[in-house]
């Protein structure tokens, strides 16, 4: 048996829709910022629970736009970034002029540390970056949205893994000041490339509109009244999106009813599972593992694809961001300086992540179970 690390679920209904859609778009010459990009913004701010939503060109660019809003609002210093999480979530901060701070992450869940948290947080942190790693919401969200309040911080979800994830009945996205999502092809829902930022901040959202369009608060004025650059998605981006979304419950109920599936084999493996908490339902973008000390990651994922078929997903994350040679060059994108973080290189050295998505059936999973305790 062969299990590959991802099927994107798109399908011959789609392609047919899809391609019927933009016939007419090319026809009509409509592909930037029309109808469909509209369209597209109202069905996901719909399926988040949030009153705005705003399409931009991918995941980065939703964190920059945020960010650069925030810059509009007069805050600056330091954003703090969980260094388990890919480096766009620090980049973007830093990109729209901000400093960042590297904070550990929890051993159980991979999240964000409230006790790191507590520890670097004071004068000077403008924001806090909550990543759902793996499409996890950390059951300490809300400790951590109080605790930056505390400080006079705002907490901005980086929720790129996160789509349909819930905590405490609320969608991810509208935990904080504003949230996030990546439409990247790996993703839980996707349009190849795109972004999407939601936010209930009436005044944030008329911010970030203007910044999408470099700064022109009224489209096409060729007046500029702020700082902004071309973060827009295309039309044909969004036609994608609209495929997505009229199958976005269908896609999480398949990667939920997967975990479950793997919840019950990893139960008897050496291999510890990454559960989900009490207080949430992940999206599942990852199915996280932690393998036993001492086991070398590269051999068991090099065994299981040479020997057995299986190509597992890649990791969140096989580098933790404060391990990164870009501090070393450039030490003022720092806010202060950076510190072993246990959790996150231990995470990063053994973590894995087993292959989930649509339509993966039980005699795959059974297999990629039996074959992964095979090779430990």
């Amino acid at each position: 048996m062969k299990v590959p690390i991802l099927k994107i679920p798109f399908d011959g209904e789609d392609a047919a829709m899809i391609g019927r859609e933009l016939t007419g778009m090319l026809l009509d010459g409509r592909l930037a910022m029309g109808p469909q990009v509209e369209r597209f913004e109202g069905l996901f701010r719909d399926f988040v629970g949030s009153p705005y939503a705003l399409g931009v060109s991918s995941g980065t660019a939703a964190l920059e736009v945020v960010f650069r809003a925030l810059r509009e609002r007069g805050l600056g210093g330091s954003v703090i970034v969980p260094a388990n999480t890919f480096m766009a979530s620090a980049l973007a901060p830093i990109a729209a002029g901000f400093k960042v701070i590297l904070a550990d992450c929890d051993p159980v869940y991979f999240q964000l540390c409230p006790r790191d948290l507590a520890g670097k947080i004071g004068p000077g942190v403008a924001a806090v970056v909550l990543v759902h790693v793996g499409g996890f919401v950390s059951p300490d969200w809300a400790g951590i949205r109080d605790l930056a309040g505390r400080h006079g911080a705002v907490l901005i979800e980086d929720a790129a893994h996160a789509h349909g994830a819930e905590a405490d009945g609320r969608r991810a996205g509208t935990l904080g000041l504003a949230g996030t999502f990546s439409f990247y092809p790996t993703k839980v829902l996707t349009t190849a490339e795109g972004g999407m930022v939601v936010t209930g901040d009436r005044d944030l959202h008329a911010s970030m509109l203007a910044i999408r369009q470099h700064g022109q608060a009224r489209p096409g004025s060729n007046v500029h009244e702020t700082f902004g650059l071309n973060y827009r998605p295309s039309e044909i981006h969004a036609l994608l999106g609209l495929a997505m979304m009229a199958k976005a419950g269908w896609i999480l109920a398949e990667r939920r009813r997967a975990a479950a599936v793997y919840d019950r084999l990893m139960a008897a493996s050496p291999v510890r599972a990454v559960m989900a908490p009490a207080t949430g339902r992940p999206s599942y973008y990852k199915y996280m593992a932690l393998l036993p000390e001492g086991v070398e990651r590269a051999a068991v994922k090099r065994r299981l694809r040479e020997g057995f078929g299986i190509a597992l997903a890649g990791e969140v994350y096989s580098t933790p961001a404060h391990l990164q040679p870009l501090w070393a060059r450039e030490p003022g994108f720092l806010g202060r300086g950076i510190g072993p973080l246990p959790n996150a290189e231990r995470v990063a050295k053994y973590q894995i992540c087993l292959p989930i998505y649509p339509g993966l059936t039980v005699e795959a999973q059974e297999y990629v179970v039996d074959s992964l305790n095979r090779v430990l």
